[in-house]
């Protein structure tokens, strides 16, 4: 049986508490096998994106009108969030391929 993360299972038969089951979290790409495969890659490609939309949502803070960041450094994380968005899409032929670009770290306010 396959599980979504922070599915609720439920055993009806013997009446228990609900039991959250989570999915390991993502190893880094360095200790990703080699990829062989379809599988292989759509693998890579779902690690990145996790990837990517973590770093977005690290950054939604900054976006806030009351947060206290200059306009200069407001527009560089508005840059940086442009560049995740587009990243998955520049990048896809060479992740198929099995050359997974560094994704840029979040630029120090």
């Amino acid at each position: 049986m396959d599980l979504e993360a922070n599915e609720v299972v439920i055993n009806k038969e013997m009446e228990e508490e609900p039991k959250i089951r989570y999915k390991k979290s993502l190893p880094s790409p360095s200790l990703l096998p080699p990829l062989n495969n379809e599988t292989d890659k759509s693998w890579e490609l779902v690690y990145l994106r996790n990837t990517r939309n973590a770093r977005l949502q690290l950054t939604d803070k900054y976006l806030l009108s009351d947060y206290p960041i200059s306009d200069e450094k407001r527009y560089e994380i508005i840059e940086y969030r442009q560049y995740l968005r587009d990243y998955i899409n520049n990048n896809q032929e060479a992740i198929l391929n099995g050359v997974i670009p560094e994704i840029l770290p979040i630029p120090i306010l």
